[in-house]
């Protein structure tokens, strides 16, 4: 599944952080809201999907785990 229709029920306010599966060691892409993430990385496969509710804060962490970009020849 692509990342643009994993997250296409989150409401825009929420929160998604998104790391790239890089091998056996994850590469930490960085914290965003949905509303702002543009480009290509929606076009990625997730790997793995997790989200965490951080009750003390009330708000929901979505995170996400995708494919390496791949090198362009």
């Amino acid at each position: 599944m692509k990342l643009y229709e994993a997250m296409k029920d989150m409401a825009d306010n929420e929160w998604l952080d998104i790391s790239e599966i890089k091998r056996d060691e994850p590469l930490h892409i960085g914290r965003i809201t949905k509303e702002l993430l543009k480009g290509e990385i929606l076009e990625r496969e997730v790997v793995k999907h997790l989200s965490e509710v951080d009750t003390e804060r009330g708000y929901n962490i979505y995170r996400f785990y995708v494919e390496a970009r791949k090198k362009e020849i």
